[in-house]
């Protein structure tokens, strides 16, 4: 059984927004790339999207997913032994040396930074053995992530016919690694000293995605009209390729004041990749904002719990909404609904999933998310099945001790002051008998006396007679 809670989000009073009708967006950006998308990194919503199911060479971009296999199946302190087939590698390296040996998270700078191949088979051969069997990963992988236009075939990107995927393909793989701590590290990083091994120096690496940092002249580039640099504000990723039949790829993701979104283009050129990213960026900065709809640990009210220590535990979100709206869009489209359930048996854990939430704009869910036991709930004593709490059965259970002392203390009042009487009639009928006994004794003296003067001739008895 389940009850359901329609909840009223204020959301234009919160953000001291008002509600007004929504506004056409400003025209679509025109780009060189031949495929492209854009989301919102809160929740996935895709805000633009150009041929974005359409195969396409990904290039470098495929170094994404390796570096999300490696992050899951591996280390970091992972000490990767080169051989000669990744050091043989073609195309961009950072030079790695058979025999030489660096740790996992050295390997990924080398890797995602400057797009180093022979890093990605090295990496590659050290979670499967083989180029061939880590590719098989990589699409299992893919089709887990949602993945329908993907095929890999190894893990640097480097050309081949039957290694492919798609802007929306690549979106999903980009969302899935941004949240990975250790990936969102490297990839923010312009610049990068990988230490000495014992077959290399110091090594300075310089990241291929000129949006984080770069304000060099000769990397100027025409974004419509504007002569700039390619430096864009707010980047924190992800990841460039090239090869001569891909063309220039970029998956780059962006936040500013609290919108975070992320784009791919594919087939561009080797500049026209970071304008084309820029134009939509600048799109989507230009006409959606994000919000935070509900904050994580908001209460949607008590469940009953059967059996437990509390007869009730709260339940809450388990972390923030966030949605991602129209610039000029009203708030008061949003709303959410909560079903939860009616009762809980006791064990309870918290953080258990309680509830659901659904997240409407309009008519249309656009979110579901999960409302938590906000704390542990242990088994409840002999009284939790009354619905009385342990702490409410202990001042019971204290109480009755009081009361029950005080019963046992009159009745032992009682018991003495019984035994006391008991005692005392007893005392009473001792001496009773004893004088009895007594006067027995008295009268039987007498008689004898009387029959002893009788007997020599006194006649008058020993008693007076009235």
């Amino acid at each position: 059984m389940k009850k359901s809670i329609c909840i009223i989000l204020m959301i234009a009073v919160i953000f001291g927004m008002s509600s007004v009708p929504v506004s056409a967006l400003t025209p679509e950006p025109k780009l060189e790339a031949a495929a492209a998308i854009l989301v919102d990194m809160s929740d996935g919503k895709v805000l633009f999207e150009k041929d974005a199911d359409s195969r396409q060479f990904p290039a470098s971009t495929t170094k994404m997913l390796t570096c999300l296999l490696a992050l899951e199946k591996l280390d970091l302190q992972t000490i990767i032994k080169v051989d000669a087939e990744a050091a043989g590698t073609r195309g961009n390296t950072i030079k790695l040396k058979e025999g030489e040996s660096m740790d996992l998270l050295n390997m990924l700078h080398g890797m995602m930074i400057p797009s180093a191949n022979d890093a990605s088979v090295a990496i590659a051969k050290a979670i499967t053995g083989s180029v061939e069997s880590f590719a098989s990963m990589m699409n299992v992988r893919a089709r887990e992530l949602g993945c329908k236009e993907s095929n890999f075939v190894n893990p640097s990107g480097i050309h081949d016919e039957l290694h492919y995927s798609s802007a929306r393909d690549l979106a999903l793989i980009a969302l899935e690694c941004m949240k990975n701590e250790t990936f969102r590290q490297i990839v923010a990083k312009y610049e990068y000293t990988l230490p000495a091994t014992e077959k290399s120096g110091e090594r300075e690496l310089k990241s291929t995605n000129f949006l984080l940092n770069d304000t060099e002249d000769n990397h100027r580039i025409y974004v419509g009209n504007d002569l700039r640099y390619c430096k864009y504000e707010g980047t924190i990723g992800v990841k460039t390729g090239y090869t001569s039949k891909a063309g220039g790829c970029l998956v780059a993701a962006c936040e500013r004041n609290g919108t975070r979104l992320l784009s791919v283009v594919l087939g561009s050129s080797g500049m026209g990749r970071f304008a084309d990213s820029i134009k939509v960026l600048d799109w989507g900065f230009e006409n959606y904002r994000t919000i935070n709809v509900l904050s994580g640990g908001y209460s949607f009210g008590d469940i009953k719990v059967i059996r437990g220590e509390f007869n009730k535990v709260e339940a809450v979100l388990l972390a923030d909404i966030f949605h991602t709206l129209p610039m000029d869009a009203s708030i008061d489209i949003m709303s959410a609904r909560a079903v939860l359930e009616e009762s809980l048996k006791a064990p309870v854990k918290k953080g258990d999933v309680v509830g659901e939430v659904t997240l409407y704009e309009g008519e249309e869910i656009v979110g579901t998310y999960s409302a938590v036991a906000a704390k542990s709930v242990a088994e409840g004593g002999p009284l939790s099945a009354f619905g009385i709490e342990d702490s409410a059965a202990a001042r019971i259970w204290k109480i009755a001790l009081i009361v029950l002392g005080a019963i046992l203390a009159l009745l032992l009042v009682i018991i003495i002051v019984i035994m006391r009487k008991i005692k005392i009639n007893k005392a009473k009928k001792i001496a009773r008998k004893r004088k009895r006994e007594k006067q027995e004794a008295a009268r039987r003296a007498e008689w004898e006396r009387y029959y002893e003067d009788k007997k020599y001739g006194r006649d008058e008895p020993p008693w007076s007679e009235e």
